[in-house]
């Protein structure tokens, strides 16, 4: 039988029985699942997939299966300045659709919005996962953009209006995209990145928005390399 939901729970813990919280009660209720046995499928975000048994009227769970699915051996990464406004939630649920691995938040010196709401974002993250059948969670953190990038120099590439070579897909083997803010890049920022060969790619069309270089970064990387 395939499940009626799929829940993401972070950490989880396999056991016989489990009771659904408030909000997955809810969450139920809105589906019109309550009413008849159904399977909810709890993962979590490691590749496990644990099948529960939920009867009507009931909040508690019975366990059925386990599924353990292979991580992605080749993980997909990138980093990019935080977007401004509820443009990040709408990023977070596009790339996580996307089925990219990890985002690096950078605060760079012209950077406008310089924190965010983890438990809000990973909350986001888990409801776009759950919707598109992700196996895996995106992961999520924040660095300062100048200590960041010194310590993975060898592996960065960034996507520049004004970058010195056009978009090739082979550009980004082994590499992880770098989005700046939108405010572009401080001098400093671009004396480091001239002085240590950063390669700046130029992608077709328009000056893209910082969430929307982000997205179509995720979709080089997942589709196309």
């Amino acid at each position: 039988m395939e499940p009626g939901l799929i829940l993401f729970r972070i950490p989880f813990q396999k056991k016989d029985k489990i009771q659904l919280t408030k909000e997955e009660v809810n969450h139920l209720r809105a589906l019109r699942l309550g009413n008849e046995s159904t399977i909810i499928q709890i993962r979590d975000g490691e590749g496990g997939l644990f099948d529960y048994l939920l009867t009507p009227h009931s909040k508690e769970l019975k366990f059925q299966k386990e599924t353990i699915v292979p991580l992605k051996a080749n993980r997909k990464k990138i980093a990019i300045a935080l977007p401004k406004g509820n443009r990040l939630d709408f990023f977070l649920q596009k790339v996580t659709e996307i089925g990219l691995n990890e985002v690096v938040f950078l605060v760079f010196r012209h950077s406008i919005r310089k924190e965010f709401n983890l438990e809000r974002a990973e909350k986001i993250v888990k409801e776009a996962a759950a919707q598109s059948k992700q196996t895996e969670i995106l992961k999520l953190s924040i660095e300062t953009a100048k200590d960041w990038m010194e310590a993975h120099t060898e592996s960065l590439v960034v996507f520049h209006p004004f970058g010195q070579k056009p978009f090739e897909m082979s550009s980004l083997s082994g590499k992880i995209p770098v989005i700046g803010p939108e405010g572009g890049f401080h001098e400093e920022e671009e004396n480091w990145m001239e002085r240590n060969q950063i390669p700046k790619l130029t992608l077709p069309g328009g000056v893209l928005r910082t969430e929307t270089c982000g997205i179509v970064a995720a979709s080089f990387l997942v589709y196309g390399t």
